[in-house]
This record gives structure tokens, sequence and C-alpha cells, in this order.
């Protein structure tokens, strides 16, 4: 099985890419000096720019980048590149940076909407939705089955927990735990993803208890909801 690749996107030669993916028009892909790793059966729309190096002032000088590719041939170390894995949507203009001493991961069955970007060293867990315009800062890691709302940006180094949703225009400065609903600028815990809970058949009782659970620290998460984990 073969891939679909527009005309007119770059998909460099040192890219290891599966089968059955489809790149659109004007993508970038790999040749920047960090190595990437594609899946298969994915989607690509158009102006996706994939392996990028990461936006680190201190890590790369002005210098550095004037021929960055050149200088990663002797600092391999501090270029990790992009691992995406399978059956993922990458909608038009997103960027997924390059990692610097670990890489950016992508792992299965993402969806991300237009816009969004992925910086340096982010790991994306299975089932991951990011609306549109999502700015994902350094090393953040956003856990399975988490949704993050148009235009929130997620400071570096944080945590989103499985099943919690962001919602749209949200600034995220601390962690965001299992199951909870987090918004504002900055964003707080406001309780638990009823809807997110709801669509895997959790019984209205247990999503209280964990409702209860995320605001106050009582009681314990029900078995039915931690089993999602």
């Amino acid at each position: 099985m073969t891939n679909n690749i527009h005309p007119t996107a770059i998909v460099s030669p040192d890219v290891e890419i599966g089968d059955n993916n489809f790149v659109g028009p004007f993508c970038v892909i790999g040749g920047m000096g960090a190595p990437v790793q594609i899946g298969s059966n994915n989607y690509f729309g158009a102006f996706v720019m994939i392996g990028s190096p990461a936006q680190s002032v201190s890590e790369y000088s002005n210098a550095v980048m004037l021929d960055f590719k050149t200088w990663t041939f002797d600092h391999q170390d501090n270029t990790t590149g992009v691992i995406i894995g399978d059956r993922n949507v990458v909608r038009d203009r997103v960027s997924i940076d390059s990692g610097i001493s670990k890489p950016t991961i992508i792992e299965n069955n993402c969806y991300l909407h237009s816009l969004s970007q992925i910086n340096h060293e982010c790991i994306l867990g299975e089932n991951v939705i990011f609306a549109p315009a999502v700015i994902a800062a350094g090393s953040s890691t956003f856990l399975h089955s988490c949704q993050v709302g148009a235009n929130a940006v997620i400071h570096q180094g944080l945590e989103v927990g499985s099943y919690a949703m962001i919602g749209m225009n949200s600034t995220v400065t601390k962690n965001v735990p299992n199951f909870a609903l987090c918004f504002g600028s900055p964003s707080v815990v406001r309780g638990v993803n009823r809807r997110g809970l709801q669509r895997r058949g959790i019984c209205d009782e247990d999503i209280e208890i964990t409702h209860t659970h995320l605001m106050t620290g009582d009681y314990a998460i029900p078995d039915s909801v931690k089993s999602l984990l």
C-alpha cells in the first residue's frame, strides 16, 4: 500500500513513514536536521509542518539556526525529532516541533484541529483532541482521551490528565487532574468532565462522586471511573 502525497508537499527522503498516509498540499515533513518517524493511516492537511527545530533560544542560538541541519551532525543528542503513531488526523497549518533531549511524541488516534502548535518534547497519548489554535508549550503532556478547547494555552512542563476537558480560551498554569473540567484565565478546576464520562457510559451517581472528589477530596473515585485509566 502506498502513501498519497500531494505533488506540492515536501517529505524528506530520510523520513520513516508507514503506509496509507495522506499528505496534503504544501506540507513540509522532515529535512530540517531532526529525525521524523510516522506510522500508517494518518491524515495531514495543507501546510502542516513536522520536524522543525525546537523553538528554544537557550538551546539554539541565532547562529545555530542559520545552518541548523549541518549543526545537528555534530550535536545529535540535542535534536531528537518527532514520532507520530497511527490513525491520527492533523488538520491544516498545524506545526509539530522536534524535541531537544527527547522526542516529541503523538501516539494513535489523535485529532489536531487547524492552527494547533505542538512544541518540543510534548507527548500526546492516544485519542487526544485539540480544537483549533491550541498552543502546547514545550514538555507538556496530554494523557489519553483528554480534550483541549479552542485557543487554549498550556504552560510548559504541565500534565493534562486522562478524560480531562479544558475550556476554550483557557490559560493553563497548573496540572489538570484526570476527569476534570478546567477553564478560565488562569484556569481552575470547575468540577468533573460530565459529558466525557457520560459518553463512556458512567452512571450519574459515579459521576457525582467523582465531582465531589475533584472539588473537595472527599470519597474515592469509583471503580467504574478508575477503570477508564
